[in-house]
């Protein structure tokens, strides 16, 4: 058993420096000045992704609310709670959305985990949530859109869930990390901040400031402080 879980854990150590070895942006972001912002999103549903792009909602009215992803997910969300990630549900029937690509809802835009994992990058294709049909928040609007969630190496998550037992159950729930998520609109394309390095790559691509990596691991708190400094 011991040698099982030995085996296990460095397996896991590999995927992570692997995982961490990718960095987080192209060599075609948006330096341009282009802003894309929430407010011109107009409140409603979007069945799909170019519907998004072409700003062409389906107002539902009251008809949607917006539930927690963990505890009782029977309590809707007061409309002027800020939550980052949610579930949709509809009122009058409970039933919970899972065919919109993005929600407009009280002002604020929601994109739905599965089309991050659709047009993730191709590097970044190896990043599971937790379910695919909930939706993350637009957190900061501008030259880019900026969400956060947590994320984990998919490979790790399911070497975990394989072993079985007690001990893959409590490891492979506990593998997901808030990583900080920048999408770029003009591409197309989400990629996951994973380290220092990768934040250094995005804070030059636009003409910020870059920090000193100490360390490889960057605190989610370091990297919104500095996507604050390059997003507008």
């Amino acid at each position: 058993m011991l040698k099982k879980i030995t085996i296990f854990f460095f397996f896991i150590i590999q995927l992570n420096a692997q995982d961490g070895n990718q960095n987080v942006v192209s060599s075609e972001l948006n330096t341009s000045g282009t802003s894309y912002l929430v407010k011109d999103y107009p409140q409603g549903v979007y069945p799909t992704f170019d519907d998004l792009l072409q700003k062409k909602g389906i107002n539902m009215g009251d008809a949607i609310e917006r539930r927690p992803i963990v505890g009782y997910q029977k309590n809707s969300l007061a409309k002027d709670v800020v939550a980052d990630q949610v579930y949709f549900y509809f009122k009058r029937d409970s039933v919970r959305v899972s065919n919109y690509a993005a929600i407009s809802y009280n002002g604020s835009l929601y994109i739905q985990q599965r089309l991050i994992k659709k047009l993730a990058s191709k590097k970044d294709k190896n990043q599971e949530g937790n379910d695919l049909n909930s939706y993350h928040r637009v957190i900061s609007d501008g030259k880019f859109w900026y969400f956060e969630g947590p994320y984990a190496n998919m490979w790790s998550k399911a070497f975990a869930y394989g072993t079985g037992g007690a001990v893959g159950m409590v490891v492979g729930s506990n593998l997901n990390k808030l990583k900080g998520i920048v999408f770029n609109v003009e591409k197309k394309e989400f990629n996951f901040i994973r380290d220092c390095e990768g934040l250094n790559l995005l804070i030059e691509e636009y003409k910020g400031t870059k920090i000193e990596c100490s360390d490889k691991e960057v605190g989610i708190l370091v990297v919104r402080e500095n996507i604050d400094k390059i997003i507008k």
